[in-house]
């Protein structure tokens, strides 16, 4: 499992829901929490670093043209 944190305006903005249908379209699981700091917190069930790779540029580029209304402003990965 891989995890990845998310900053920016991202909670109340469907950006858990963004991130749980863009690990689907890429064939993976993922979970995403919002955390009491105001970022979210994603898991992908995957340890393969190509995989979180696609996935940080599928949030980044929405190529699924995903309802998002926020703003991610930065992606740790833990």
């Amino acid at each position: 499992m891989k995890e990845l944190v998310l900053r920016g305006n991202v909670q109340g903005v469907a950006c858990r829901y963004y991130c749980v249908e863009n690990a689907r379209a890429l064939g993976m699981r993922a979970t995403a929490t919002n955390l009491p700091d105001g970022t979210v917190r994603v898991v992908l069930d995957t340890e393969n670093d190509v995989a979180v790779k696609k996935f940080i540029t599928f949030l980044r580029e929405n190529p699924c043209n995903i309802r998002f209304w926020g703003t991610i402003t930065g992606i740790e990965q833990h």
